[in-house]
């Protein structure tokens, strides 16, 4: 009787002993790293995806206006010229405002005021005569307007930049400007300075600094040079017709900006050292820098995702040959590619 008298009133353990616990902890951990990477994967995989479709709908949007103007479209920044062969130094508006029709944004094409810049002074036609002062305040409207297909879900630039747009900057105060993501092909022209970066097949650097007046190699102009499918006799699925870039790499990004929308080859893909935002256009590391800016990047792993002048797009990788990259960017110099090139 005592025996089952002690045993019925003995208290059982409860609740987990140390050890216990620490395995249940160490299992959750050693799921949790096994999980997170492969969610950080799917995430990016979506992300790409997204871009993916950004540049189709732009290539959709570039052929659409090509059927319709029977070019590609181009930027008119000060430089371009008027058809009487004198110089309109106004900053108009860039290759994005051409094509806003065709990327579903009638409403912002519409609340542009084309006879006027996109920001800063615009002058009589031809003349040095001052016309206004100040044309930011009048087209902010359509051009502080963010527009998601220009902006890659990877890029972790902010929808406005924390520091100045430069030349042209918008807004009230000309210095700033909604996110890019997409620049357009100028080709392998030198970023204004031929001792950076020269091609190594070349003996020399393309002497025609940003293509001005179609003396680009590319696709794109700053100054109202226009091209053609004739004009790509390299083939259209040969040629980049655009492709990605890091909004706050370069302080000239913004999409209305006739000066900020175009970039090319020179500068190598991927180059991803601009970290630094302290206006020194001289450092390798600054994104006041054009030289280091103007460039093509992303924060894709491995990648850099293009548009293709048919329309497709392909992921080059930052590890392409140099020359492959070049020629890739040029439209008539008669390069030839394999289709492992790249």
């Amino acid at each position: 009787m005592l025996r089952r008298y002690v045993s019925r009133n003995r208290r059982q353990p409860i609740g987990f002993t140390l050890i216990e616990l620490l395995v249940v902890i160490a299992i959750i951990a050693v799921l949790i790293a096994l999980l997170l990477p492969a969610v950080q994967a799917a995430r990016e995989a979506a992300r790409r995806a997204q871009c993916t479709n950004n540049m189709k709908q732009l290539g959709v949007a570039l052929h659409n206006y090509h059927d319709a103007v029977g070019s590609f479209p181009t930027s008119f920044w000060r430089d371009t010229k008027n058809p009487d062969g004198t110089i309109d130094r106004a900053n108009r508006h860039s290759w994005f405002s051409m094509i806003l029709p065709y990327i579903e944004q009638t409403a912002v094409y519409n609340a542009m005021n084309f006879s006027l810049a996109v920001g800063g002074p615009v002058y009589v036609s031809g003349t040095s005569t001052l016309q206004l002062g100040n044309c930011g305040p009048y087209n902010a409207t359509a051009t502080m307007t963010p527009i998601n297909v220009l902006m890659c879900p990877s890029d972790p630039s902010p929808s406005f930049s924390n520091y100045p747009r430069v030349d042209q900057g918008v807004g009230v105060n000309n210095n700033s400007g909604p996110k890019l993501s997409y620049v357009g092909n100028f080709g392998d022209n030198y970023n204004d300075c031929p001792t950076w970066w020269q091609f190594p097949n070349l003996p020399y650097s393309r002497a025609n600094g940003f293509g001005e007046y179609n003396t680009q190699t590319g696709i794109m102009c700053r100054s109202g040079g226009t091209t053609s499918i004739r004009d790509i006799t390299d083939g259209t699925s040969n040629t980049f017709a655009a492709g990605e870039t890091l909004f706050e790499s370069c302080d000239w990004w913004t999409w209305p900006n006739p000066n900020g929308t175009t970039c090319g080859t020179s500068c190598p893909i991927c180059y991803m050292r601009v970290t630094q935002h302290n206006g020194n256009a001289g450092s390798p590391t600054d994104s006041r820098n054009w030289r280091v800016g103007f460039g093509f990047r992303s924060m894709h792993p491995g990648i850099v995702n293009f548009l293709f002048c048919d329309g497709s797009v392909h992921a080059i990788k930052c590890t392409v040959n140099r020359v492959t990259y070049r020629s890739l960017s040029t439209r008539n110099m008669g390069e030839v590619l394999s289709s492992d090139s790249y």
